[in-house]
């Protein structure tokens, strides 16, 4: 009976979902006003020891829901999109841990938690519309007010710890001002604490109340507190909507090595078992694909792989013994940079070729999102130095550079085939391979034309049908790609102009 029950719920639900609801979340805050001071909801602290990270949240909910029909609209579109769930979760395991922890260390609710996903689907380099940046979608102003540097080296909206810090200060002065009222400082959180005040001001004044539900909220802003909403039921019973949440550990993903100036972050793929995707995500507010000569001196890596991360930067020499000469006025240790001017008729790859470094590098360390160069444009070159026990550019070791993990079955044969180069090359590129043998949770690099780069992307790339209720930054977080990335895929895309039926072409994966 209560099997069948339950059965029954869950197919009343579902046949509710036929149109997902909601717009695309682009955050305008407004600089605070005065906060009136009252305690924040306590959460209740669960023993670290738990297995189950998801009981732990469940036990530290405390905001109380508003009757709003548009929850249940919301809880469609998730239950209609489980592609966008299972990506948030995979990104959101490094950085749930961590964001936790901070948040019962405040004693807030802990459905703040989860607004990550509701935010940026946990995508440390996700940019809104409005150029609101991170996890936790700081736009610059109000980043600078929370402390959040954004410099030609570091953007902190991106880093994990800098993020997560000044978007808990500003919700916890959010939920004072708004005298506990979480519905209402969600809603100043995506539109702005003073919009929501005027909001209220206006109510009071023609003598209506002003609670959530009372206020005549932008659109955008209605929607953003019934989505975390709709996330709460779904963690709280995910067995009632059909839905099966991920095994993340209640464990820390990541800590925090030190190092002593300015170092490559690609010099740390040189540990075995540690990819450029982790270190990547990991240290996302590092954007010239180094440490900057300022500070922070710091690097994250996952928690099982910190000792041998420590042991290869202790092995690194502490002057690097440039390869070419480099201009006295940029940082000397460990890291060598030069300028190059882009002549006419440059290309990204040519210029890579030059310097014997790879397109991926070129392009974080100067901030492209295409490969076209303009003539007169200064580019900063990430120099190889002497002690780089990476292998060096051979012949047919140029192109874009791959890092492939050797997993349990791979072969030469089949690895070259994947990337659509030869058996020869790889062997080539990886001194010390020895013949086919290949050790599982081996790193060997693999070096791509441009051309074999192009075809890859083709591989990957579908149509994707536009749906009712769908906005680009949705269909954007869906896939797991950027905004920008979609605009360009589909030539320059009028965001505002999108409706049902229409068709996008996505690249799974970015491109």
């Amino acid at each position: 009976m209560g099997t069948a029950l339950a059965l029954a719920g869950i197919l009343l639900t579902l046949a509710a979902c036929s149109t997902p609801g909601g717009s695309g979340h682009a955050k305008r805050p407004e600089a605070a006003t005065t906060r009136q001071k009252s305690p924040d909801r306590q959460a209740t602290l669960v023993p670290q020891t738990e297995t189950d990270i998801w009981q732990r949240l469940r036990a530290g909910f405390a905001i109380e829901p508003p009757n709003d029909p548009q929850i249940e609209t919301e809880l469609c579109w998730y239950i209609d999109h489980p592609l966008f769930l299972e990506n948030a979760w995979g990104r959101g395991s490094r950085y749930l841990f961590h964001i936790l922890n901070e948040v019962e260390r405040r004693g807030l609710p802990t459905e703040l938690a989860l607004l990550p996903v509701v935010e940026s689907a946990f995508q440390t380099n996700a940019v809104s519309p409005s150029n609101a940046v991170g996890l936790w979608q700081f736009l610059p102003e109000t980043g600078k007010d929370y402390g959040l540097q954004k410099t030609a080296w570091v953007d902190q909206r991106r880093d994990v710890i800098d993020s997560t810090r000044a978007a808990l200060d500003y919700l916890s002065a959010l939920g004072r001002q708004f005298n506990g009222d979480w519905a209402l400082a969600l809603a100043a959180y995506n539109g702005g604490p003073g919009y929501v005040s005027r909001m209220c001001e206006t109510n009071r004044g023609n003598g209506r109340g002003i609670g959530f539900m009372d206020l005549p909220l932008r659109d955008e802003t209605r929607c953003y507190v019934p989505k975390l909403m709709a996330l709460r039921k779904l963690v709280e019973h995910p067995e009632r909507y059909g839905i099966t949440l991920p095994d993340i550990p209640n464990t820390p993903y990541f800590t925090t090595v030190d190092v002593e100036g300015p170092i490559r972050l690609d010099l740390l793929t040189a540990v075995q078992t540690l990819g450029s995707d982790d270190i990547r995500a990991l240290n996302a507010g590092f954007h010239r694909g180094s440490t900057p000569p300022g500070g922070p001196h710091r690097l994250l890596v996952p928690v099982g792989l910190a000792e041998q991360a420590r042991s290869q930067l202790a092995s690194m020499p502490r002057e690097a013994v440039p390869l070419l000469p480099v201009s006295t006025d940029l940082p000397q240790r460990r890291v060598q940079w030069k300028r190059h001017q882009v002549q006419a008729g440059e290309t990204l790859t040519g210029v890579a070729s030059r310097y014997r470094v790879s397109i991926a590098a070129l392009r974080e360390a100067n901030g492209l999102h295409t490969g076209t160069l303009k003539n007169g444009q200064d580019l900063l070159i990430p120099l190889p130095y002497a002690a780089d026990s990476r292998p060096g550019p051979r012949r047919g070791c140029d192109g874009e550079r791959v890092l492939h993990r050797v997993a349990a079955g791979d072969s030469l044969w089949g690895i070259a085939r994947r990337y659509q180069v030869d058996v020869k090359q790889i062997s080539a590129c990886n001194p010390g391979l020895n013949g086919n043998a290949l050790a599982v949770g081996k790193t060997l690099y693999v070096f791509r034309p441009a051309e074999a780069t192009a075809v890859a992307d083709a591989s990957r790339r579908e149509t994707y049908t536009v749906r009712s209720g769908d906005t680009a930054w949705r269909i954007a977080q869906n896939f797991g790609v950027s905004l920008e990335q979609l605009q360009r895929w589909n030539g320059g895309l009028r965001t505002q102009a999108l409706k049902p039926g229409d068709q996008l072409t996505v690249i799974r994966g970015g491109g």
